[in-house]
């Protein structure tokens, strides 16, 4: 039966790799197409070109396959043990859930690596009331005395036929992100793009990305780039190699692609680990209270080199801090006033919690520095880090 539980639970993980490279190939489709010119004089040359370009690609298609091959064989060494909870245990559970009108077949807890557990359930309801996996897990939490969670493929509520419901242990940590965004004053929207999304067993990805120029074009490379890392995240890709391959995609999609960077931060809510990479982006910033450290990149942007140079720094987060990411826009509008330089200090003195508050704060005192001319996109990202209350 321990076997059986394992192998249910690696064929999910296995399904939703999957479906995301099914997303991603879609995704691909569009990019590197060949538009076929007229001109009689050009044909030599276009063929030139081609053959570089399916060249490039080949060599993509190559990073995918061994990407792939290493998420999959990833999934295929985790070391996962599936226990049982002792018998007088299982027994109160039976009875004070059969209370709440819910049964409970076999019942198993799946130990992944870094330590925090996974509860695999059978359970039907008893009655034709409707139970919510949210109840389900609030009563387990009770029982276990372990703060337990619905994985985010459970179904929401409970059949009334036997279901494996999984069940995961409550992240130490949590995070809540605020933006505030202004658009350059010639353009109608901003060629900005962000994202903030869970991933994987309890991490955590904050994305943002400055399409070169403004309006519509950058939009368009910029919002390519974040919905790619997003879905090669979700498929189970590295950070790096996901960075790679989108710059490989940028490199050979022909003049239709403008260049992007893409600042990308990586949370682990079990650990509270954070993990920044950082592609031609402006300087991120770590506030905790009244310190704030800047993390800075020197490196070119994605869509211009074969090879992108990848800056990565790594901190430990505590209860309290603020990560805050910046578009390009901000220190154009800062070297118009006091100076990029200028960023700590201003950063430190902003006393408030809401991290939406706190990037409309920051935003407000940078659009004072270049009195209220756009000149470029401006986005101001904040995300907030608080300990999980028990």
């Amino acid at each position: 039966m321990e076997a059986a539980i394992l192998q249910n639970y690696e064929k999910q993980r296995l399904l939703e790799y999957a479906d995301s490279f099914r997303e991603l190939a879609d995704s691909f489709q569009n990019f590197g197409e060949i538009t076929e010119t007229e001109a009689p004089e050009e044909e030599e040359r276009q063929i030139v070109l081609w053959e570089r370009q399916l060249s490039e690609q080949r060599g993509i298609f190559a990073g995918q396959l061994q990407e792939m091959s290493r998420v999959l064989a990833g999934i295929a060494k985790q070391e996962m043990k599936a226990e049982k909870i002792s018998e007088k245990k299982y027994r109160q559970l039976m009875r004070e859930m059969k209370a709440e009108g819910i049964l409970i077949g076999d019942l198993f807890y799946i130990r992944a690596e870094d330590g925090h557990r996974l509860y695999s359930i059978r359970l039907k309801t008893a009655k034709t009331v409707s139970v919510s996996s949210e109840e389900a897990a609030g009563l387990l939490s009770v029982l276990l005395d372990m703060r337990l969670v619905p994985h985010r493929n459970c179904a929401y509520f409970l059949s009334q036929e036997w279901e494996t419901y999984l069940f995961q242990e409550e992240s130490s940590f949590h995070i809540l992100t605020g933006s505030a965004r202004a658009i350059k004053q010639s353009e109608s929207v901003s060629g900005d793009c962000f994202a903030s999304f869970e991933y994987g067993e309890g991490n955590v990805a904050v994305l943002l990305s400055d399409g070169m120029g403004a309006g519509e074009t950058a939009l368009k490379s910029s919002s390519m780039v974040v919905d790619l890392m997003q879905r090669f995240l979700e498929a189970g890709f590295g950070v790096e190699a996901a960075v790679k391959l989108i710059n490989g995609a940028m490199l050979t999609g022909g003049a239709q692609h403008n260049t992007s960077t893409i600042d990308c931060c990586n949370i682990d809510l079990y650990q509270g680990i954070c993990h920044f990479c950082k592609v031609g982006a402006a300087p991120s910033f770590l506030k905790r209270n009244n310190l704030v450290e800047q993390i800075s990149s020197r490196n070119l942007p994605l869509g211009l080199v074969e090879e992108p140079e990848r800056e990565t720094v790594t901190r430990y987060l505590e209860d309290g801090d603020y990560i805050i990411l910046l578009s390009d826009g901000v220190l154009d509008a800062m070297n118009r006033g006091l100076g990029e330089a200028a960023l700590p200090e201003i950063i430190s003195r902003f006393q408030t919690k809401n991290p939406n508050e706190l990037a409309g704060e920051i935003l407000t005192c940078i659009l004072h520095q270049c009195k209220g001319e756009v000149r470029d996109d401006m986005t101001v990202l904040v995300t907030g880090f608080w300990e999980t209350t028990r």
